[in-house]
């Protein structure tokens, strides 16, 4: 009896455990950026929230298996969610299956997707439903589509806040200058409107400019007067934030080489007032991304697209550790000029948000736009420019974020991915409207987990230790084996001579 008293503990204690774990939900984060564990602005924000919550987690048959790792993601997030919600918090897994379920689904706004999928040599259209529904109280907020990319615990805290604080910041997109339509940056007006009320602006002598927490200028082609200067001056002057986007440096893809040229619609003037100057070239970069190039073959009729690395369309991978870029990943432009600091007499304070990398350069203008050129090391020999940057005023609150480039938050540029112009985007004007919390979550899932480069000898040192260590190990354990028993064998003989 005595001898199965330490298996019956041990047996004991592991049903203790599970027991325990079914009532407890704790996990161990031992990633860099706490991916797995609850920041301290969802903390902040759920204990402000006095209403029930519930979760409604529609997860279909069919699904991939990183759509099913997704989906136990997302229910240990809400378990931590549930676990310091001092009122009631339910979450239900639905997986409906039925055609009246799916259409209750719809109604609430979760997205169908069509899906083939082969079964016995048979390819089948499946129906797959990967979405959720928070309700807070009376309000509900839909998450459409669950995709490897989403922010869960940015789209959740975000909820959480809208249902809490119902004054939202209001955001003024500026027209009247040839700006980039809303229809197109419709993604970025989309992931702005749960935080932000946004708003159409036209300057005129009557507007009061001082109700939009933040104004966007977005891509003008026509130039500013003096007028709309002046006022967008005197707006900064009161504490104004701006976010502005230039398309400085235009030119057009082709397979036969074009003149890229300088738009210039005054602000590039404004902007050098407040310390940042806007140069008149165009950055050519190594990390660039691939553009399409459609022509016609000579004696046929029909054309074909060609794909072809294009060093005027830069890949920007160097970015500063400000809340609005920090854990970004790459942000792709389609045309870009550099930006430098200059001396300012308004007491804004320069500071840059991304660059160029090392192995970029600037063509001063008149520039050849060739596709087909072949670049040499020659050509990137001004590495690090600045192409995004931010100026501040301690004294009277005023921010401005500039890039030199705006069609790169078009629509027919997402592609999330492989690129966050999106993010960088609704992270300025976020930080802009003084919304800082949410940025930190929605870049949380953007950092890349990836492991820092050995050198050589490190790589060496580590081939050899993989490769020697088991082998050691097991010696190890023979070694001490034999010298156990034959120290046993030796106690023995001489018990046996004594």
């Amino acid at each position: 009896m005595k001898k199965r008293r330490p298996l019956l503990c041990c047996t004991l204690a592991l049903l203790a455990a599970n027991a325990l774990s079914c009532l407890l939900f704790v996990r161990l984060d031992v990633t860099s950026n706490k991916q797995y564990s609850l920041s301290p602005v969802s903390k902040s924000t759920l204990a402000r929230v006095d209403k029930d919550i519930t979760v409604n987690l529609y997860m279909s048959d069919g699904l991939t298996h990183e759509e099913y790792r997704l989906g136990k993601e997302f229910l240990h997030l809400l378990k931590e969610y549930r676990g310091i919600h001092p009122r009631h918090f339910s979450i239900n897994v639905i997986r409906p299956g039925t055609e009246e379920e799916q259409l209750a689904a719809l109604r609430q706004g979760v997205e169908l997707v069509s899906r083939e999928t082969v079964n016995r040599d048979m390819v089948q259209l499946r129906s797959i439903l990967f979405g959720a529904t928070i309700r807070v109280g009376d309000h509900v907020t839909v998450i459409p589509r669950i995709r490897p990319f989403t922010p869960l615990e940015y789209e959740f805290t975000r909820a959480l806040k809208v249902n809490h604080e119902t004054a939202k910041p209001t955001v003024g997109f500026l027209m009247g200058h040839g700006e980039i339509p809303p229809n197109d940056i419709s993604l970025v007006i989309d992931e702005l409107s749960s935080v932000a009320e946004v708003e159409s602006v036209f300057i005129h002598p009557y507007i009061d400019l001082t109700r939009y927490k933040v104004i966007c200028i977005i891509g003008p082609v026509e130039s500013f007067s003096p007028r709309e200067l002046a006022l967008l001056e005197e707006y900064a002057g009161q504490g104004g934030r701006l976010f502005i986007a230039l398309n400085h440096a235009v030119g057009k893809i082709g397979l036969t080489p074009t003149y890229g040229f300088i738009n210039r619609v005054g602000v590039e003037d404004w902007l050098e007032r407040f310390g940042l100057r806007v140069k008149y070239d165009f950055i050519v970069d190594r990390s660039n991304h691939v553009v399409s190039i459609t022509t016609r073959a000579p004696g046929f009729l029909f054309s074909f697209s060609k794909r072809l690395n294009f060093p005027y369309a830069p890949v920007i991978i160097d970015f500063s550790k400000h809340l609005i870029t920090d854990k970004l990943r790459a942000v792709s432009l389609e045309y870009a000029s550099s930006i430098e600091e200059v001396p300012s007499p308004r007491g804004y304070t320069f500071t840059w948000l991304a660059k160029s990398s090392s192995m970029s350069g600037v063509k001063e203008i008149p520039v050849v736009l060739n596709p087909l050129q072949t670049m040499t090391s020659h050509d990137f020999n001004k590495p690090k420019r600045t192409v995004a940057a931010l100026l501040g005023n301690e004294q009277t609150g005023s921010a401005i974020v500039a890039i030199t480039n705006a069609d790169f938050m078009q629509d027919a540029f997402y592609s999330p991915a492989h690129y966050d112009n999106i993010n960088f985007v609704v992270n300025s004007i976020e930080w802009l409207a003084d919304d800082s919390g949410l940025i930190d979550l929605r870049n949380k899932y953007t950092t890349r987990q990836a492991i820092k480069p050995a050198s050589d000898a490190a790589r060496a040192f580590l081939q050899y230790a993989n490769l020697l260590f088991p082998l050691l190990l097991v010696g190890s354990i023979a070694l001490w084996v034999y010298q156990k028993k034959r120290r046993k064998r030796l106690r023995r003989m001489y018990s046996n001579e004594l």
